[in-house]
């Protein structure tokens, strides 16, 4: 996985940068600056991904081979020197020349492995956790070089594929949880991870305060009420999701109390599925209450395979499609 660091910081005082720094093409300051043969300078991805055989900026005739590494060593200091902001941390004025040592070494909420990775832990977390972790860390090794045991391994998550990697309850919960801090997700596709209440926990604690996710998918996990809990809490503030997929995560009416409290607040989320539940009539009299008096937002529900939800519901859903005009779609 090729690791770009500039997606993880921004910069301070972008306008005040001298225009001979920053790259014709990104028009931000230049990354690995190289030079056609007719003297404009850009970023080296900048260039080879746009390149044609002809310079982007003049169009005379231009290879790859023909870009030449800038080696002004005033330019280099000058771009080394520019302020940047870590969008992880957000500590100010580091200087990005500087910048992969934060990220490798310092950043309190980079996400990293167990420096005793090598010896088989699996452990991934924030580094300001590592500390307390290496207290219990069973996997301790008395050749770690110590500089190796405070940093730990830098672990890029950014934008991945859950679904392609071996990652289970805690390590896929830790993913996600470096996921929604990178601000890098827009939608995450839990399906079948084994994801339990404490797990759950970890999630929510940073999805109260994302502003980019628009679905997630929990299903075919192991959430139950008091997983529920910690997801319905956070989506109580959090006013961008739209798509809650709780599917067959033993939830029984006591989640589905907690879920109609979010929905009395949360105005955004649009589709609900709590399919192949444990939800009775009584789930859904509570549900049915909230969507009527309480929410106007929420356009599909789906309650399909909930067994102990039977005809003495019917005047139940009929009452809601009476009164609740935005709910399109309520599959039982």
């Amino acid at each position: 996985m090729e690791i770009k660091i500039e997606n993880y910081y921004e910069y301070v005082n972008k306008e005040n940068i001298e225009k001979y720094l920053v790259c014709n093409i990104c028009d931000k300051p230049l990354i690995e600056p190289v030079m056609t043969p007719c003297a404009y300078v850009f970023c080296r991805r900048c260039i080879e991904k746009s390149l044609d055989d002809h310079c982007a900026r003049c169009s005379s005739y231009t290879k790859s081979k023909h870009l030449v590494v800038l080696t002004d060593p005033d330019i280099l200091i000058e771009l080394d020197n520019i302020q940047v902001k870590c969008k992880l941390c957000e500590q100010m004025d580091i200087r990005r020349g500087y910048f992969q040592n934060h990220i490798y070494e310092i950043c309190p909420k980079a996400i990293i492995t167990c420096s005793n990775n090598e010896n088989n832990c699996s452990w991934i977390g924030l580094r300001e956790e590592l500390s307390t972790h290496l207290t219990t860390c069973s996997y301790q090794s008395s050749t770690l070089d110590s500089q190796k045991e405070k940093h730990g391994k830098f672990f890029p998550y950014l934008n991945i594929d859950l679904q392609q990697r071996n990652l289970q309850n805690h390590d896929v919960a830790i993913a996600v949880k470096a996921l929604l801090i990178n601000q890098r997700c827009t939608s995450l596709d839990l399906f079948n991870k084994k994801i339990s209440s404490e797990s759950a926990s970890i999630i929510a604690s940073v999805l109260d305060n994302d502003i980019l996710l628009g679905i997630i998918s929990f299903r075919n996990n192991l959430l139950c009420d008091s997983g529920v809990q910690f997801i319905a809490h956070a989506l109580s503030t959090n006013f961008h999701l739209q798509l809650l997929d709780l599917n067959n995560n033993s939830i029984t009416d006591i989640g589905v109390r907690l879920l109609a409290e979010m929905l009395k607040t949360n105005q955004t989320l649009i589709k609900l599925t709590l399919s192949y539940n444990r939800i009775s009539n009584e789930g859904m009299t509570i549900l049915v209450d909230v969507l009527i008096n309480n929410n106007s937002t929420l356009r599909w529900l789906s309650l399909a395979g909930n067994s102990s939800i039977n005809d003495l519901s019917t005047h139940s859903i009929t009452n809601l499609l009476r009164h609740n005009t935005s709910l399109t779609t309520q599959k039982q």
